[in-house]
Protein backbone atom coordinates (compact mmCIF):
# COMPACT_ATOMS: atom_id res chain seq x y z
CA UNK A 1 0.00 0.00 0.00
CA UNK A 2 1.47 3.45 -0.81
CA UNK A 3 1.88 5.94 1.78
CA UNK A 4 2.89 9.67 2.03
CA UNK A 5 6.27 10.76 3.71
CA UNK A 6 5.86 12.50 6.70
CA UNK A 7 7.40 15.42 4.77
CA UNK A 8 4.63 14.57 2.07
CA UNK A 9 2.16 14.62 4.39
CA UNK A 10 3.08 18.30 6.52
CA UNK A 11 3.12 19.43 2.47
CA UNK A 12 0.05 18.21 1.99
CA UNK A 13 -1.78 19.73 5.45
CA UNK A 14 -0.04 22.95 4.89
CA UNK A 15 -1.97 23.14 1.10
CA UNK A 16 -5.23 22.17 2.77
CA UNK A 17 -4.77 24.87 5.61
CA UNK A 18 -3.52 27.97 3.29
CA UNK A 19 -5.60 27.35 0.27
CA UNK A 20 -8.08 24.35 -0.07
CA UNK A 21 -10.13 25.08 3.45
CA UNK A 22 -9.75 28.63 3.03
CA UNK A 23 -11.62 28.39 -0.61
CA UNK A 24 -8.29 30.28 -2.03
CA UNK A 25 -6.66 29.11 -5.69
CA UNK A 26 -4.17 26.97 -5.53
CA UNK A 27 -1.03 28.02 -7.26
CA UNK A 28 1.07 26.60 -10.06
CA UNK A 29 3.97 25.74 -8.38
CA UNK A 30 1.95 24.51 -6.05
CA UNK A 31 0.40 22.32 -7.99
CA UNK A 32 3.11 20.75 -9.54
CA UNK A 33 4.07 19.79 -6.74
CA UNK A 34 0.86 17.98 -5.46
CA UNK A 35 0.92 16.43 -9.15
CA UNK A 36 4.24 15.02 -8.39
CA UNK A 37 3.63 13.83 -5.10
CA UNK A 38 0.51 11.89 -6.62
CA UNK A 39 1.77 10.78 -9.71
CA UNK A 40 0.78 9.23 -11.87
CA UNK A 41 -2.44 10.21 -10.75
CA UNK A 42 -3.59 14.21 -10.73
CA UNK A 43 -2.83 16.24 -7.87
CA UNK A 44 -5.96 17.65 -7.09
CA UNK A 45 -7.08 14.00 -6.10
CA UNK A 46 -5.69 14.21 -2.93
CA UNK A 47 -7.69 16.93 -1.82
CA UNK A 48 -10.49 15.97 0.08
CA UNK A 49 -13.58 16.42 -2.03
CA UNK A 50 -16.26 19.46 -1.47
CA UNK A 51 -19.98 19.84 -1.52
CA UNK A 52 -21.02 20.02 -5.73
CA UNK A 53 -17.24 18.85 -6.95
CA UNK A 54 -17.46 16.05 -9.34
CA UNK A 55 -16.77 12.30 -8.57
CA UNK A 56 -13.87 10.71 -8.87
CA UNK A 57 -13.62 7.67 -11.27
CA UNK A 58 -10.93 5.79 -12.77
CA UNK A 59 -10.72 3.55 -16.31
CA UNK A 60 -8.81 1.09 -16.93
CA UNK A 61 -7.91 0.07 -19.94
CA UNK A 62 -9.71 2.93 -21.10
CA UNK A 63 -8.75 2.95 -24.98
CA UNK A 64 -9.49 5.82 -27.21
CA UNK A 65 -12.22 7.33 -25.20
CA UNK A 66 -15.76 5.30 -25.87
CA UNK A 67 -16.28 4.80 -22.29
CA UNK A 68 -15.81 8.60 -21.86
CA UNK A 69 -17.80 9.65 -24.98
CA UNK A 70 -21.01 6.98 -24.24
CA UNK A 71 -20.76 8.87 -20.22
CA UNK A 72 -20.17 12.99 -21.42
CA UNK A 73 -21.04 12.84 -24.91
CA UNK A 74 -24.04 10.51 -25.14
CA UNK A 75 -25.74 10.56 -21.58
CA UNK A 76 -24.38 14.18 -21.08
CA UNK A 77 -23.50 12.68 -17.60
CA UNK A 78 -20.74 15.86 -15.95
CA UNK A 79 -20.66 14.78 -12.46
CA UNK A 80 -17.29 12.78 -12.93
CA UNK A 81 -14.06 13.52 -12.53
CA UNK A 82 -12.70 10.72 -14.98
CA UNK A 83 -8.82 9.75 -15.37
CA UNK A 84 -8.31 6.79 -17.91
CA UNK A 85 -5.10 4.87 -18.14
CA UNK A 86 -4.28 2.54 -21.04
CA UNK A 87 -0.59 1.27 -22.39
CA UNK A 88 -1.32 2.33 -25.79
CA UNK A 89 0.65 5.96 -26.40
CA UNK A 90 -1.81 6.72 -29.53
CA UNK A 91 -4.92 5.69 -27.88
CA UNK A 92 -4.16 7.73 -25.11
CA UNK A 93 -2.95 10.68 -27.44
CA UNK A 94 -6.75 10.23 -29.27
CA UNK A 95 -7.83 10.27 -25.97
CA UNK A 96 -6.48 13.73 -24.78
CA UNK A 97 -7.27 15.25 -28.34
CA UNK A 98 -10.79 14.61 -27.32
CA UNK A 99 -10.60 16.06 -24.00
CA UNK A 100 -10.27 12.97 -22.07
CA UNK A 101 -7.73 12.97 -19.10
CA UNK A 102 -5.14 9.45 -19.70
CA UNK A 103 -2.18 8.34 -17.79
CA UNK A 104 -0.18 5.65 -20.24
CA UNK A 105 0.96 3.25 -17.91
CA UNK A 106 0.58 -0.31 -17.14
CA UNK A 107 -2.43 -1.40 -14.81
CA UNK A 108 -0.44 -4.41 -13.26
CA UNK A 109 2.06 -1.92 -11.82
CA UNK A 110 -0.12 0.75 -10.10
CA UNK A 111 -1.18 0.46 -6.60
CA UNK A 112 -4.95 0.94 -6.24
CA UNK A 113 -4.90 1.65 -2.99
CA UNK A 114 -2.84 5.14 -3.69
CA UNK A 115 -3.38 7.44 -1.31
CA UNK A 116 -4.15 9.74 -4.44
CA UNK A 117 -7.53 7.33 -5.18
CA UNK A 118 -9.26 7.48 -1.50
CA UNK A 119 -12.51 9.20 -3.21
CA UNK A 120 -12.55 7.14 -5.95
CA UNK A 121 -16.38 5.95 -6.18
CA UNK A 122 -16.62 4.43 -10.09
CA UNK A 123 -14.08 1.69 -11.45
CA UNK A 124 -14.20 1.21 -15.77
CA UNK A 125 -12.38 -1.18 -17.00
CA UNK A 126 -12.15 -2.78 -20.72
CA UNK A 127 -9.56 -5.59 -20.51
CA UNK A 128 -8.06 -6.34 -23.87
CA UNK A 129 -9.75 -9.43 -25.44
CA UNK A 130 -7.68 -11.22 -27.65
CA UNK A 131 -7.13 -14.29 -25.49
CA UNK A 132 -10.97 -14.79 -25.56
CA UNK A 133 -12.34 -13.73 -28.93
CA UNK A 134 -12.44 -15.90 -31.83
CA UNK A 135 -10.70 -12.91 -33.93
CA UNK A 136 -7.41 -14.16 -31.18
CA UNK A 137 -5.52 -17.47 -30.38
CA UNK A 138 -8.42 -18.11 -27.65
CA UNK A 139 -5.73 -18.70 -25.07
CA UNK A 140 -7.96 -17.28 -22.24
CA UNK A 141 -10.12 -20.43 -22.60
CA UNK A 142 -7.37 -23.10 -21.91
CA UNK A 143 -8.18 -24.89 -18.50
CA UNK A 144 -4.77 -24.61 -17.06
CA UNK A 145 -5.18 -20.98 -17.63
CA UNK A 146 -8.34 -21.03 -16.47
CA UNK A 147 -7.59 -22.60 -13.07
CA UNK A 148 -4.79 -19.75 -12.60
CA UNK A 149 -7.16 -16.95 -13.02
CA UNK A 150 -10.06 -18.47 -11.01
CA UNK A 151 -7.15 -19.22 -8.53
CA UNK A 152 -5.71 -15.74 -8.63
CA UNK A 153 -9.65 -14.07 -8.48
CA UNK A 154 -10.11 -16.22 -5.35
CA UNK A 155 -7.32 -14.36 -3.30
CA UNK A 156 -8.81 -11.06 -3.78
CA UNK A 157 -11.13 -11.07 -0.89
CA UNK A 158 -8.66 -12.65 1.78
CA UNK A 159 -5.65 -9.95 0.22
CA UNK A 160 -8.63 -7.51 1.02
CA UNK A 161 -9.79 -8.37 4.32
CA UNK A 162 -12.97 -9.64 2.98
CA UNK A 163 -13.27 -13.48 4.16
CA UNK A 164 -16.32 -14.06 6.67
CA UNK A 165 -16.08 -16.80 9.53
CA UNK A 166 -19.15 -19.85 7.59
CA UNK A 167 -22.33 -18.65 9.46
CA UNK A 168 -23.02 -22.52 9.79
CA UNK A 169 -19.89 -23.20 11.75
CA UNK A 170 -20.77 -20.69 14.03
CA UNK A 171 -24.61 -22.24 14.28
CA UNK A 172 -23.21 -25.75 15.05
CA UNK A 173 -20.76 -24.82 17.90
CA UNK A 174 -22.97 -22.16 19.46
CA UNK A 175 -26.66 -22.73 19.24
CA UNK A 176 -27.73 -20.70 21.74
CA UNK A 177 -25.29 -17.68 20.67
CA UNK A 178 -26.95 -14.29 21.40
CA UNK A 179 -23.78 -11.98 21.70
CA UNK A 180 -20.98 -12.18 19.22
CA UNK A 181 -18.97 -15.03 18.11
CA UNK A 182 -16.02 -16.50 20.49
CA UNK A 183 -14.32 -17.89 18.21
CA UNK A 184 -14.79 -14.85 15.58
CA UNK A 185 -12.98 -12.80 18.40
CA UNK A 186 -10.35 -15.49 18.86
CA UNK A 187 -9.53 -14.99 15.20
CA UNK A 188 -9.81 -11.43 15.43
CA UNK A 189 -12.33 -10.82 12.67
CA UNK A 190 -14.14 -7.39 12.72
CA UNK A 191 -17.35 -6.60 11.35
CA UNK A 192 -17.74 -9.82 10.64
CA UNK A 193 -14.52 -9.73 8.26
CA UNK A 194 -11.30 -11.45 8.94
CA UNK A 195 -8.08 -9.79 8.76
CA UNK A 196 -6.13 -9.16 5.63
CA UNK A 197 -4.44 -12.17 4.81
CA UNK A 198 -1.05 -10.55 4.29
CA UNK A 199 -0.79 -11.11 0.80
CA UNK A 200 -0.06 -7.68 -1.16
CA UNK A 201 -1.58 -6.93 -4.30
CA UNK A 202 1.81 -7.41 -6.52
CA UNK A 203 1.90 -11.23 -4.46
CA UNK A 204 -2.08 -11.73 -5.75
CA UNK A 205 -0.93 -10.67 -9.08
CA UNK A 206 1.96 -13.30 -9.10
CA UNK A 207 -0.51 -15.81 -9.06
CA UNK A 208 -0.83 -15.37 -12.76
CA UNK A 209 2.94 -16.11 -13.64
CA UNK A 210 2.07 -19.38 -14.91
CA UNK A 211 -0.64 -17.73 -17.79
CA UNK A 212 0.48 -18.72 -21.36
CA UNK A 213 -0.89 -15.09 -22.02
CA UNK A 214 -0.33 -12.06 -19.55
CA UNK A 215 -3.10 -10.73 -20.94
CA UNK A 216 -5.42 -13.13 -19.36
CA UNK A 217 -4.68 -12.12 -16.17
CA UNK A 218 -6.17 -8.46 -16.76
CA UNK A 219 -9.40 -10.02 -16.19
CA UNK A 220 -8.19 -10.22 -12.41
CA UNK A 221 -8.10 -6.32 -12.37
CA UNK A 222 -11.71 -6.31 -12.90
CA UNK A 223 -12.07 -7.12 -8.67
CA UNK A 224 -8.77 -6.11 -7.79
CA UNK A 225 -8.96 -2.82 -7.97
CA UNK A 226 -13.08 -2.02 -6.63
CA UNK A 227 -12.02 -4.20 -3.82
CA UNK A 228 -8.60 -2.83 -2.70
CA UNK A 229 -10.08 0.34 -3.02
CA UNK A 230 -12.88 -0.28 -0.55
CA UNK A 231 -10.33 -1.99 1.57
CA UNK A 232 -8.53 1.05 1.64
CA UNK A 233 -12.14 2.97 2.74
CA UNK A 234 -12.54 4.92 -0.70
CA UNK A 235 -16.47 5.37 -1.02
CA UNK A 236 -16.54 2.97 -3.91
CA UNK A 237 -20.38 2.62 -5.56
CA UNK A 238 -19.67 0.78 -8.73
CA UNK A 239 -17.68 -1.24 -11.45
CA UNK A 240 -18.55 -1.54 -14.81
CA UNK A 241 -16.75 -4.20 -17.42
CA UNK A 242 -16.48 -4.90 -21.17
CA UNK A 243 -15.05 -8.23 -22.13
CA UNK A 244 -15.53 -10.25 -25.36
CA UNK A 245 -18.85 -12.31 -26.08
CA UNK A 246 -16.21 -15.44 -25.32
CA UNK A 247 -15.75 -15.29 -21.24
CA UNK A 248 -16.04 -17.97 -19.96
CA UNK A 249 -19.45 -17.82 -17.41
CA UNK A 250 -17.57 -19.15 -14.71
CA UNK A 251 -14.82 -16.55 -14.51
CA UNK A 252 -17.85 -14.11 -14.39
CA UNK A 253 -19.03 -16.23 -11.51
CA UNK A 254 -15.83 -16.15 -9.98
CA UNK A 255 -15.87 -12.51 -10.18
CA UNK A 256 -19.41 -12.08 -8.75
CA UNK A 257 -18.53 -14.67 -5.59
CA UNK A 258 -15.88 -12.26 -4.63
CA UNK A 259 -17.98 -8.94 -5.13
CA UNK A 260 -20.40 -10.24 -3.14
CA UNK A 261 -18.04 -11.84 -0.43
CA UNK A 262 -17.68 -8.04 0.05
CA UNK A 263 -21.24 -7.21 0.29
CA UNK A 264 -21.49 -5.54 -3.11
CA UNK A 265 -25.34 -5.47 -3.40
CA UNK A 266 -25.66 -6.90 -6.76
CA UNK A 267 -24.04 -8.02 -9.58
CA UNK A 268 -25.09 -8.77 -12.83
CA UNK A 269 -23.59 -9.12 -16.59
CA UNK A 270 -24.60 -9.87 -20.45
CA UNK A 271 -23.92 -10.07 -23.66
CA UNK A 272 -24.93 -7.05 -25.97
CA UNK A 273 -25.07 -6.99 -29.63
CA UNK A 274 -24.03 -3.12 -30.87
CA UNK A 275 -26.65 -3.41 -33.96
CA UNK A 276 -29.11 -3.96 -31.73
CA UNK A 277 -28.53 -0.76 -30.24
CA UNK A 278 -28.81 1.48 -33.25
CA UNK A 279 -24.73 1.20 -34.50
CA UNK A 280 -23.69 1.02 -37.69
CA UNK A 281 -21.76 -2.07 -36.94
CA UNK A 282 -22.20 -5.53 -35.43
CA UNK A 283 -20.14 -5.80 -32.28
CA UNK A 284 -21.09 -8.35 -29.84
CA UNK A 285 -19.49 -7.66 -26.09
CA UNK A 286 -20.07 -9.31 -22.54
CA UNK A 287 -20.60 -6.58 -20.24
CA UNK A 288 -20.54 -6.88 -16.52
CA UNK A 289 -22.11 -4.35 -13.87
CA UNK A 290 -21.39 -4.59 -9.87
CA UNK A 291 -23.06 -2.35 -7.51
CA UNK A 292 -22.72 -1.79 -3.90
CA UNK A 293 -25.91 -0.13 -2.82
CA UNK A 294 -28.32 -0.29 -6.27
CA UNK A 295 -30.39 -3.36 -7.56
CA UNK A 296 -29.06 -3.09 -11.24
CA UNK A 297 -30.08 -5.79 -13.93
CA UNK A 298 -28.46 -5.76 -17.19
CA UNK A 299 -30.10 -6.99 -20.12
CA UNK A 300 -30.23 -6.56 -23.59
CA UNK A 301 -33.26 -4.00 -24.39
CA UNK A 302 -36.66 -5.62 -24.64
CA UNK A 303 -37.22 -3.70 -28.24
CA UNK A 304 -33.83 -3.11 -30.23
CA UNK A 305 -33.31 0.39 -31.21
CA UNK A 306 -34.06 0.97 -35.17
CA UNK A 307 -31.56 -0.77 -37.32
CA UNK A 308 -29.01 1.50 -39.18
CA UNK A 309 -27.02 0.18 -41.87
CA UNK A 310 -23.48 0.83 -43.07
CA UNK A 311 -24.24 2.71 -46.58
CA UNK A 312 -26.81 4.76 -44.27
CA UNK A 313 -24.45 5.53 -41.83
CA UNK A 314 -21.40 6.49 -44.39
CA UNK A 315 -24.07 8.30 -46.67
CA UNK A 316 -23.77 5.69 -49.77
CA UNK A 317 -26.14 4.67 -51.85
CA UNK A 318 -28.25 1.28 -51.91
CA UNK A 319 -26.63 -1.89 -53.68
CA UNK A 320 -22.97 -1.38 -52.79
CA UNK A 321 -20.72 -4.43 -51.34
CA UNK A 322 -17.93 -4.45 -49.13
CA UNK A 323 -14.52 -6.30 -50.09
CA UNK A 324 -12.72 -7.29 -47.00
CA UNK A 325 -9.98 -9.41 -47.99
CA UNK A 326 -8.88 -8.46 -51.40
CA UNK A 327 -9.69 -10.71 -54.57
CA UNK A 328 -10.30 -14.53 -53.84
CA UNK A 329 -10.90 -17.57 -55.96
CA UNK A 330 -14.66 -17.55 -57.06
CA UNK A 331 -16.54 -20.91 -55.90
CA UNK A 332 -18.20 -22.50 -58.46
CA UNK A 333 -21.07 -23.48 -56.46
CA UNK A 334 -22.27 -20.38 -55.32
CA UNK A 335 -20.32 -17.60 -58.13
CA UNK A 336 -18.99 -15.91 -55.02
CA UNK A 337 -14.92 -15.56 -53.57
CA UNK A 338 -14.42 -18.64 -51.66
CA UNK A 339 -13.56 -17.43 -47.54
CA UNK A 340 -16.68 -14.83 -47.49
CA UNK A 341 -14.92 -11.55 -48.30
CA UNK A 342 -17.57 -9.62 -49.62
CA UNK A 343 -21.03 -8.48 -47.45
CA UNK A 344 -23.97 -5.86 -48.09
CA UNK A 345 -23.60 -2.22 -47.26
CA UNK A 346 -27.23 -2.52 -46.44
CA UNK A 347 -27.11 -3.97 -43.91
CA UNK A 348 -25.04 -3.01 -40.13
CA UNK A 349 -21.29 -3.73 -40.80
CA UNK A 350 -19.33 -6.92 -39.78
CA UNK A 351 -17.56 -6.46 -36.59
CA UNK A 352 -14.41 -3.94 -36.99
CA UNK A 353 -10.84 -5.39 -36.08
CA UNK A 354 -7.57 -3.37 -37.46
CA UNK A 355 -7.66 -5.03 -40.78
CA UNK A 356 -10.42 -2.88 -41.34
CA UNK A 357 -7.94 -0.54 -42.72
CA UNK A 358 -7.95 -2.67 -46.26
CA UNK A 359 -11.68 -2.87 -46.52
CA UNK A 360 -13.02 -1.78 -49.68
CA UNK A 361 -15.77 -0.74 -51.40
CA UNK A 362 -16.49 -2.80 -54.04
CA UNK A 363 -17.66 -0.85 -56.92
CA UNK A 364 -14.79 1.63 -57.04
CA UNK A 365 -11.90 0.58 -54.64
CA UNK A 366 -12.54 3.17 -52.37
CA UNK A 367 -11.03 2.53 -48.87
CA UNK A 368 -12.72 3.05 -45.45
CA UNK A 369 -10.95 6.14 -43.71
CA UNK A 370 -10.46 6.30 -39.95
CA UNK A 371 -12.95 8.82 -39.34
CA UNK A 372 -15.47 6.77 -41.26
CA UNK A 373 -14.57 3.65 -39.47
CA UNK A 374 -14.70 5.75 -35.61
CA UNK A 375 -18.43 6.31 -37.14
CA UNK A 376 -19.62 2.73 -37.83
CA UNK A 377 -18.82 2.38 -34.03
CA UNK A 378 -21.05 5.33 -32.86
CA UNK A 379 -17.81 8.36 -32.91
CA UNK A 380 -18.40 11.31 -34.22
CA UNK A 381 -16.99 11.93 -37.59
CA UNK A 382 -14.78 14.72 -36.55
CA UNK A 383 -13.59 12.76 -33.54
CA UNK A 384 -9.39 13.01 -33.67
CA UNK A 385 -8.00 9.65 -34.10
CA UNK A 386 -4.30 10.02 -33.74
CA UNK A 387 -1.27 7.72 -34.70
CA UNK A 388 -0.37 5.67 -38.26
CA UNK A 389 -3.37 4.85 -40.17
CA UNK A 390 -2.92 0.79 -38.75
CA UNK A 391 -3.05 2.27 -35.39
CA UNK A 392 -6.42 4.47 -35.97
CA UNK A 393 -8.21 1.51 -37.09
CA UNK A 394 -6.69 -0.65 -34.54
CA UNK A 395 -8.30 1.81 -32.09
CA UNK A 396 -11.76 1.69 -33.77
CA UNK A 397 -11.67 -1.94 -33.62
CA UNK A 398 -10.79 -2.32 -30.11
CA UNK A 399 -13.00 0.30 -28.51
CA UNK A 400 -16.40 0.31 -26.77
CA UNK A 401 -18.66 1.96 -29.08
CA UNK A 402 -20.26 4.92 -26.94
CA UNK A 403 -23.75 4.08 -27.73
CA UNK A 404 -23.29 0.60 -25.93
CA UNK A 405 -21.53 2.30 -23.63
CA UNK A 406 -24.18 4.82 -22.87
CA UNK A 407 -26.59 2.14 -22.72
CA UNK A 408 -24.77 0.78 -19.61
CA UNK A 409 -24.11 3.54 -17.66
CA UNK A 410 -27.53 4.52 -18.10
CA UNK A 411 -28.78 1.26 -16.34
CA UNK A 412 -26.46 1.53 -13.75
CA UNK A 413 -27.25 5.23 -12.82
CA UNK A 414 -30.72 5.06 -13.72
CA UNK A 415 -31.10 7.69 -16.43
CA UNK A 416 -33.48 7.55 -19.58
CA UNK A 417 -30.46 5.85 -21.95
CA UNK A 418 -33.28 5.14 -24.79
CA UNK A 419 -34.00 8.82 -25.57
CA UNK A 420 -30.75 10.11 -25.41
CA UNK A 421 -29.11 7.11 -26.99
CA UNK A 422 -32.11 7.87 -29.78
CA UNK A 423 -31.33 11.09 -30.12
CA UNK A 424 -27.54 10.56 -30.25
CA UNK A 425 -27.53 8.34 -33.32
CA UNK A 426 -30.24 10.73 -35.17
CA UNK A 427 -27.39 13.28 -34.94
CA UNK A 428 -25.12 10.88 -36.28
CA UNK A 429 -26.63 9.00 -39.01
CA UNK A 430 -29.77 10.77 -39.94
CA UNK A 431 -29.31 14.33 -39.49
CA UNK A 432 -31.44 14.86 -42.35
CA UNK A 433 -34.23 13.57 -40.07
CA UNK A 434 -33.77 16.24 -37.58
CA UNK A 435 -35.60 18.42 -39.93
CA UNK A 436 -38.25 18.62 -41.80
CA UNK A 437 -40.36 20.88 -44.16
CA UNK A 438 -42.77 22.36 -41.57
CA UNK A 439 -42.96 25.69 -40.76
CA UNK A 440 -41.71 26.36 -37.39
CA UNK A 441 -44.00 27.87 -34.83
CA UNK A 442 -44.26 31.30 -34.53
CA UNK A 443 -42.40 31.40 -31.14
CA UNK A 444 -39.32 30.00 -32.76
CA UNK A 445 -39.62 32.55 -35.40
CA UNK A 446 -36.49 34.67 -34.96
CA UNK A 447 -37.90 37.70 -37.73
CA UNK A 448 -40.22 38.72 -35.82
Amino acid sequence: MSELTAAEEDFLDTVLLDYHYADKPIPAGVMAELDQIAAPWPGRWLLPSKPGDRKRVIELCAGPGGWAEGLKTVLGLTAYDVVGVDMSADACATAVAAGHVRICADITKLDPEHPALRETVGVIISPPCPSFSTAGKRAGLLRSNICILRDAIAAVGEAGGFIRLDEVCCDELYPDLEDDCPLCADFGYHEGYAPRNGQTWDDVRAMLDGLTDPRIGLMLEVVLWPLALQAAGAPIEWMVMEQSNNLPEEILEELSVEFGGADWFRTTWAILEAADLGVASRRKRAFMIASRYRWVTLEPPKEPLPTTTMAEALGWDEGERVNTRGQRPVDPATGRAKGGNTYSADKPSWCLTGKTRTWVRERDGLRLTPAEAGVLVSFRASYPWQGSRSSQFQQSGDVVCPAVAAYVLGVLHGVDWERRVRDYLTGLYHYDDLWTDEPWPEEYDLAV
